[in-house]
């Protein structure tokens, strides 16, 4: 084999390594499990950098989707919005009734799904309706049901505070 040839399979290699391994990284969640149709991650996927609010009416009922998540559809001026109110077991305890035709506000992270829908990952929900509230993320956009609540204390009295921790017991 001459050098010319070597240097170029293994080039040819190193290329098609990388390709592999990016494709593993593509979209939110970087290769994560919980990515689905969508190609989003609900669990990890959420983007300070997209953070919006919605106004706008409900057109379908919660229902489970992908990765066990709940899902309720809005409709916000031209557009309909699929909001991500996280698993069925967290959202069942939150007691927000959600109806065909509430009023609502969601701020949160939006996200174009691979399916060609717009999700919005929910931070913050109020039904202008009911009255009901729910805080589902922080503002970094954590997860309550990660084992932090909306204001980022860890469930069970811990808290981070600078880089550093603490657990009370």
């Amino acid at each position: 084999m001459t050098k010319d040839r070597f240097f170029s399979v293994v080039t040819l290699a190193i290329v098609l390594n990388s390709l592999l391994i990016g494709s593993a990284f593509a979209g939110f969640g970087f290769g994560s499990d919980d990515v689905g149709k969508s190609g989003l991650d609900f669990a990890k996927g959420y983007d300070v950098n997209t953070v919006t609010t919605v106004r706008g009416r409900v057109v379908s009922s919660p229902q489970t989707g992908e990765k066990e998540h709940i899902f309720v559809d809005v409709k916000a001026g031209g557009e309909t919005i699929s909001l991500n109110l996280g698993p069925k077991s967290f959202w069942e305890k939150k007691e927000i009734p959600l109806h065909p035709n509430d009023d609502i506000t969601a701020k949160g992270s939006k996200a174009q799904g691979k399916d060609g829908k717009t999700y919005l990952m929910v931070q913050k929900l109020t039904n202008k309706t009911t009255g009901s509230e729910a805080a589902l993320r922080n503002d970094q956009g954590r997860a309550a049901w990660s084992g932090w609540n909306a204001g980022g204390m860890m469930q069970g009295g811990g808290m981070m505070r600078g880089g550093g921790g603490m657990m009370r017991r």
